[in-house]
């Protein structure tokens, strides 16, 4: 603008030419910076999902959180054995777990908030915080680490940490020992109904930045989980087609 300060009168044409490149830039192709996105393979979610399927654009609205969920979850509790713990990190890449417990011993269990894999790790990385099967009063009474202490970008040492889970796994004396997972959760986690509707969940996960939202029923019981992944076009699209597929009329009747 400011080669133009002194010719005010090209302000409009000016405008007029770059917003008409603009939209035949796009027609043919995205963006630099969305096409490096896809060359880079980094999960971006637009900010509008916008889903095709045959000849038309599909509502969003129309759609709940249940459909594109993935309703196979692992499930942390309050108190995990060490053991099972280690098992868990080392059978499966997830980067968070739900965390679930039970008010009362004939309730169900509901959710309680999430906590994040590179966490748990650092938790297992202190020992001296295990302890074994007790009653809840005084199990619950431990010394948390602090929250800088578990709080981390990535692992120090790699290699220490699979040594650990390999001992903790293989170790029988660790079937006996737990930690308690109730000081170091995210107790303020996200979490929305079942049949929430699928446009505002996007919403909710891109506006947030969020990297896992735990989906519950109406009694707060975990019943799926939605990752970033499962928000991109293809597999939005494909799930959301499976979805129309169960719900059409037998075709063959």
């Amino acid at each position: 603008m400011v080669e133009i300060t002194n010719d005010v009168q090209s302000l409009l044409l000016i405008m007029l030419a770059v917003m008409v490149a603009k939209m035949v830039g796009d027609f043919f192709n995205a963006s630099l910076y969305s096409s490096l996105l896809r060359l880079k393979c980094i999960p971006y979610l637009d900010v509008e999902p916008f889903v095709h399927h045959g000849k038309k654009w599909l509502n969003l609205e129309l759609f709940s959180a249940r459909d594109v969920m993935e309703p196979h979850v692992r499930v942390l509790h309050l108190k995990e054995n060490i053991a099972s713990l280690a098992q868990l990190l080392a059978s499966t890449s997830h980067g968070g777990f739900p965390v679930v417990c039970r008010p009362k011993p004939d309730h169900a269990e509901v959710f309680q908030g999430t906590i994040k894999r590179l966490e748990l790790c650092m938790l297992l990385e202190n020992e001296h915080i295990f302890e074994p099967e007790t009653n809840h009063e005084s199990f619950s009474s431990s010394h948390p680490l602090s929250y800088e202490k578990i709080t981390v970008e990535k692992l120090p040492n790699l290699s220490r940490l699979t040594m650990l889970l390999n001992r903790y796994t293989t170790d029988p004396r660790y079937q006996q020992l737990f930690i308690n997972l109730e000081p170091y959760i995210n107790k303020s986690a996200m979490a929305v109904q079942a049949h929430f509707s699928l446009q505002r969940t996007y919403i909710i996960f891109r506006t947030l930045g969020l990297r896992h939202l735990t989906v519950v029923d109406p009694q707060n019981r975990v019943v799926g989980v939605i990752t970033r992944k499962d928000l991109m076009p293809f597999p939005l699209e494909e799930r959301l087609r499976l979805q129309l597929a169960s719900q059409s009329p037998d075709t063959g009747e």
